[in-house]
């Protein structure tokens, strides 16, 4: 069963859990793939089964190379990413490994690739999708 079947004993959670979803993923400027990527990588940091299923589905109807997923895991040394992608997804590493804080090198490197705004986005894809994981390890 998936988090948002669980929820429905809570509709009101249910349904502005799906609304923020959808401001998360699918509004901003930073692009959908990178934002897919940001999720899957946390999903398998959390070892949430069903959400890197999902995800990893997801990011390919984005596009995103079956390659470029076989490297997800290496990205940091992988020529299959761009150096914007990295660095999403170091904050994507970092911040699920230890909630507190960006490292100095990690938010340099997003401040680099990304304006203000779009690091709003890619922390809030990445705390969400903590959030996300760790609820449905607990309910499913």
């Amino acid at each position: 069963m998936s988090l948002f079947a669980e929820l429905t004993v809570r509709p009101e959670i249910a349904r502005t859990g799906a609304a923020h979803v959808r401001a998360v993923m699918e509004s901003g400027t930073v692009q959908r793939r990178t934002k897919e990527l940001c999720a899957l990588m946390v999903s398998w940091l959390n070892a949430c089964e069903h959400c890197v299923s999902a995800h990893s589905d997801y990011a390919v109807e984005l596009g995103v190379p079956q390659a470029q997923l076989d490297a997800l895991f290496d990205y940091a040394r992988s020529e299959a990413f761009a150096d914007a992608e990295r660095a999403a997804l170091s904050a994507a590493v970092a911040l699920t490994r230890e909630p507190r804080a960006l490292p100095p090198a990690v938010r340099s490197a997003l401040e680099a690739h990304y304006d203000e705004g779009q690091r709003v986005e890619i922390v809030s894809a990445i705390g969400l999708f903590n959030y996300l994981n760790r609820s449905s390890n607990a309910l499913t």
